[in-house]
This record gives structure tokens, C-alpha cells and sequence, in this order.
């Protein structure tokens, strides 16, 4: 049978490739998918003890039967299906956040709120490091698990505090060091819970949304290592 496989962050780059078709035995599990990788390219190394696997966009345990057609994702350790509110901005961009008219679409709304609390955030210019100081930030997603794990995100902060709306937006692609490349917001009745909302909505963002960023510094790069995504503690490693 044949499978889909994607592929993201540093593995993309490990095996050339974003997408491909893979045909495989018919009683195969994701344990298979995991192992074909690691035996056709060694280098995998380490990473491969801590990849997950998702299936159809839902992260599943080794011996997960697969059938034909399925769409299967290798899943690193990322950097640090549920419908948004109508009142909700929730995307992944490719467009400077700088120019995103993101603040208008508090005023669009019909809803009483009398706080609006938001953190911008920037690839910081690491002047620390002066031998080889990191110029930019390069991120890639799986975008519809990562867009459904911000609505979940955003579900989870609703049902913490009453809030009115929520902005969650993250960058794809090249981001110059000096620029934003996250931002949180939410309009909510008070300012206590719009501050409190708003610290949960970027802290989980960064361990629960399967996000990657590569360091792209004045000579070298590299991937971020990550952590593990809590919908599956278990490795696909064997």
C-alpha cells in the first residue's frame, strides 16, 4: 500500500524532500514509517529516538495500523480539529507581523471588554555572541496540526478566563533577527485576567504547537532542539 509521509524542520532538510509517497507492506504499522526513514539515512542520529508520528493529523502510538492513502507525519521535538470562536485570530504567516493589521480586529468585534492585553515576539539580535552572532530565525510547521493546536490553545484559555477574543499568530519562513515573529493577545473584561491569559497563551504556545526554527547565524545554522509534544511521550524510537 502506499502512504503519504511529510516531513518538517530538520528532517525536510536531512532527506531533500517535504513530501513524499511511500509504499509499504499492507499489514504496516507508523513504526514502519519511522523505521524506513532511520535505516535510509543514518545521520538521523539522535533525533530519531524522539520523533512522534502523526496520523491523518492526530499523533499515534507506534503500532498504529495504517491504510492506504493515510497521511503520515514525522514529527521532531518541536521548539519550544477544535473550531475557533468566531471572535478569534488565529493563522500562521508568511508576512511581516509588523504590517499585520492584527490590532483592527479587536474593534471589528461586537463584544464589551474593557482590556486588551498582547506580547509581541522578536528574534533577539544576540549581541552576546559577537563571533557568530544569529542574523535571523527560520520556522516550519505542520500547519493543519499546528493551526488546530492553537485553537485548541485558545479553547483551553477561554475556559480559564472569560475573555472576549483571541490573537494568535506565528511566523513562517525567514524572520530577520529584530523582527516579530509571535504574537498573543486577547480582549477580556478586566486586566487581571487579560495579563494572567495572555503569559498562558505564549508559555504553552511554545511546548504544545508542533512549530520548529532553525539559528541562522553570520556563519553557521542550526536546528533548534526541541521539546517533546505532550500528546505523545512515547518515542517511535526502537
Amino acid at each position: 500500500m502506499r502512504v503519504r509521509v511529510l516531513l518538517f524542520g530538520p528532517l525536510a532538510e536531512l532527506y531533500g524532500a517535504r513530501e513524499e509517497s511511500l509504499d509499504l507492506p499492507v499489514a504496516a504499522t507508523a513504526a514502519d514509517v519511522h523505521r524506513h526513514y532511520r535505516e535510509r539515512d543514518p545521520r538521523i542520529g539522535d533525533l530519531g529516538k524522539s520523533l512522534h508520528i502523526a496520523v491523518n493529523q492526530v499523533i499515534a502510538d507506534p503500532s498504529h495500523s495504517l491504510a492506504p492513502g493515510d497521511e503520515v507525519a514525522l514529527l521532531p521535538p518541536v521548539c519550544g480539529g477544535t473550531e475557533t470562536a468566531e471572535s478569534d485570530l488565529i493563522d500562521l504567516v508568511e508576512s511581516p507581523l509588523e504590517t499585520y493589521p492584527w490590532r483592527q480586529h479587536f474593534t471589528k468585534i461586537d463584544a464589551d471588554f474593557g482590556a486588551v492585553a498582547s506580547f509581541e515576539g522578536l528574534v533577539r539580535k544576540d549581541l552576546l555572541n559577537r563571533e557568530d552572532p544569529v542574523v535571523a530565525l527560520a520556522f516550519d510547521a505542520y500547519r493543519p496540526m499546528a493551526i488546530a493546536s492553537l485553537r485548541e490553545l485558545a479553547k483551553a484559555a477561554r475556559q480559564r478566563w472569560p475573555l472576549q477574543s483571541v490573537v494568535l499568530l506565528h511566523r513562517l519562513g525567514h524572520v530577520n533577527a529584530g523582527e516579530i515573529c509571535v504574537v498573543a493577545a486577547v480582549a477580556a473584561g478586566h486586566r487581571e485576567e487579560a495579563f494572567a491569559a495572555c503569559k498562558f497563551l505564549i508559555d504553552t504556545l511554545k511546548a504544545t504547537v508542533p512549530l520548529w526554527k532553525k539559528e541562522i547565524a553570520a556563519s553557521t545554522s542550526r536546528w533548534v532542539e526541541g521539546v517533546l509534544l505532550p500528546a505523545a511521550k512515547q518515542s517511535c524510537g526502537i
